[in-house]
């Protein structure tokens, strides 16, 4: 018995491998550039020596993490950090709930850990400062975007496209050898 392709059934087939190729290589490409850019957050936030005090000028209302960076673990936690909006009213700090961790730029060997979350209802300058002696005369508070969502966003899009692409394919490819079955069929 020999298996025949017909022209039209090969430009089938070679529609499912294109629509799985061109969609995992597409879902790569987005992914390492999603990645990259979240690696390179860090170097844009604002930061101080942890004996003084961080002031930043928010442009965004919302969740904003506080960061400690050093070589060593975290020696500050949300309760001994202290955030004051321009009027100098005290704003609450919470606990950042993940274990959110990158390398910090222009710090080889330095660690930033998220350790504080605090919610700015307006925007404008806030200081911030941590109440806790450090040992580390290196250590330095941050305060910046969420990694982790970012992050998430793209590592798992990118991967449910390349899924996405390779279900389509798949599907193409079954309707294309279910159609050779029903004409091979007397």
């Amino acid at each position: 018995m020999t298996i025949r392709t017909t022209p039209g059934r090969q430009v089938s087939y070679g529609l499912a491998l294109l629509v799985a190729v061109v969609g995992v290589a597409t879902a790569m490409v987005w992914g390492v550039t999603g990645v990259l850019d979240q690696v390179q957050q860090p170097e844009a936030f604002t930061r101080a020596h942890i004996s003084g005090t961080l002031t930043v000028n928010l442009t965004q209302v919302g969740a904003h993490v506080i960061y400690y960076e050093s070589h060593g673990p975290a020696a500050v936690s949300a309760g001994q950090l202290k955030v004051l909006d321009a009027s100098h009213r005290a704003v609450a700090v919470r606990p950042y709930s993940l274990d959110l961790r990158y390398d910090v730029p222009g710090m080889p060997g330095a660690l930033g850990t998220a350790i504080g979350v605090f919610e700015a209802d307006h925007t404008g300058a806030f200081a911030i400062s941590a109440n806790s002696p450090v040992r580390d005369a290196q250590a330095q508070l941050a305060i910046g975007d969420d990694l982790a969502p970012a992050t998430l966003r793209a590592v798992l899009l990118p991967v449910l496209t390349a899924l996405l692409s390779i279900i389509a394919a798949i599907a193409i490819a079954a309707r294309t050898w279910s159609r050779r079955e029903r004409k091979d069929q007397p």
